[in-house]
């Protein structure tokens, strides 16, 4: 946060908004370079499975990188002028391994969420926040634009990874077990849903929040993507400070309540709703009434359009700050056909009405509403499948006069 309005005056709008379509792609292709596996970590009973789950997911992370570098190479100038942005040529290339890096970091988390090692999440998030803007700062400073941002941000998944590395434990017997190839072919089949459904689900649920920017930056262009792109960095600084942790502990908790007490699911997420919706409301308050004067005071006169844009997506950073973080109850619950149907809802949803509005030759202003207005019911619908998720547990629960019970999956 403290480094944003440095870099708003070092990058212009252009630069970021470069920046916005690598960070889109890499998020996407980062978020499935695991196959998912990352999701799976915390639920097994043995801790050799877990390390497994990590290993097998490390494997399709540089499957990811090499089939990534040679995409890039074949297609790369052709992005470029879909984009209409020709230094995305010179930069595309960092995708790749920023994606993989990604989605490392991913399975590393979730391993500490297993062990409850919350230090060492912080720590990742402090390192990888200040090597990011540390590198931004310096190349920016150095007039390397935009690849500043762009190397920033690759250096800051890769951070991320090495901190987490730190006390995972893959020294040790269970890990060294867990490497073994028979174990990697036995788990591969137990979990093989998380590939085949949860793959497919989750490139569509990072899309429903990146395709939209995508379409953004197609439509309308480069400085536009850039005024987005600031926006979404600023805006979900506090909505990754607070959304991240409670859904970090939330499925640390869930998770352990539903294998042993599944009647308990219900009251922990409903005390985890009344705190999200608390800090939901006032960061959708503070948004709407301070967000146009305030990013033309801090950001510069050049970057007030993102003000507006921050004042209309307030609906939409709400409704995401108080679901994201409890949809990972239909993962627990190993509902993943339920979970897909969501993502493709929301996909379609989303994108249908950022493309209607561009279609139609609205302005940015307007499509901006429309991804924050549609984003607003889809997330709504989220939260509202995960509270009949865990009721319907508490009740099955109930009904069999059980309180302590391995996990069931529910459909």
């Amino acid at each position: 946060m403290a480094a944003a309005p440095l870099l708003s005056r070092i990058y212009r709008p252009a630069d970021f908004g470069v920046l916005t379509v690598v960070a889109a792609l890499t998020l996407t292709i980062g978020t499935v370079s695991v196959l998912r596996y990352d999701l799976a970590v915390p639920l097994p009973e043995r801790e050799r499975d877990a390390h497994t789950l990590v290993a097998l997911g490390i494997a399709a992370a540089c499957v990811t990188v090499l089939a990534g570098t040679v995409a890039v190479l074949a297609v790369r100038d052709e992005v470029a002028r879909i984009f209409g942005q020709p230094e995305l040529e010179t930069w595309l290339w960092v995708v790749p391994p920023a994606a993989a890096a990604t989605g490392v970091v991913l399975l590393l988390n979730q391993l500490a969420i297993r062990h409850r090692r919350y230090g060492s999440i912080g720590r990742r998030n402090f390192f990888q926040s200040a090597t990011t803007a540390a590198m931004q700062l310096t190349l920016g400073g150095a007039a390397l634009r935009p690849g500043g941002l762009v190397l920033g941000l690759g250096m800051g998944q890769a951070m991320a990874a090495l901190v987490l590395m730190r006390g995972a434990g893959f020294s040790g017997g269970q890990a060294r077990a867990g490497r073994e190839r028979r174990h990697l072919r036995e788990v591969a089949r137990r979990y093989r849903g998380f590939p085949l459904l949860l793959t497919p689900s989750g490139l569509l649920n990072v899309l429903g929040t990146q395709l939209p920017v995508l379409l953004i930056a197609y439509w309308y262009g480069g400085s536009v993507a850039g005024w987005l792109g600031l926006t979404q960095r600023v805006i979900a600084i506090p909505a990754a400070l607070v959304a991240s942790a409670v859904a970090q502990v939330y499925l640390a908790e869930v998770s352990r309540a539903a294998r042993q007490q599944p009647g308990r699911c219900r009251s922990i997420f409903v005390a985890a709703s009344r705190k999200l919706a608390l800090f939901a409301g006032l960061t959708a308050v503070v948004l709407w009434v301070a967000a146009p004067a305030a990013f033309s005071v801090v950001f510069g006169s050049e970057w007030e359009r993102s003000g507006t844009y921050a004042q209309a997506l307030a609906l939409y950073v709400a409704a995401q700050l108080m679901a994201s973080p409890l949809s990972q109850t239909l993962v627990v619950f190993e509902q993943q056909g339920r979970q897909l149907a969501w993502d493709v809802g929301r996909v379609v949803l989303v994108a249908g009405a950022v493309s209607a509005v561009a279609a139609a030759g609205a302005s940015s202003l307007v499509a901006v509403w429309a991804l924050s207005v549609s984003g607003l019911l889809a997330y709504t619908a989220s939260w509202l499948m995960a509270l009949r998720t865990v009721t319907f547990a508490g009740r099955q629960a109930e009904a069999v006069g059980v309180t302590e019970t391995p996990l069931v999956p529910q459909g």
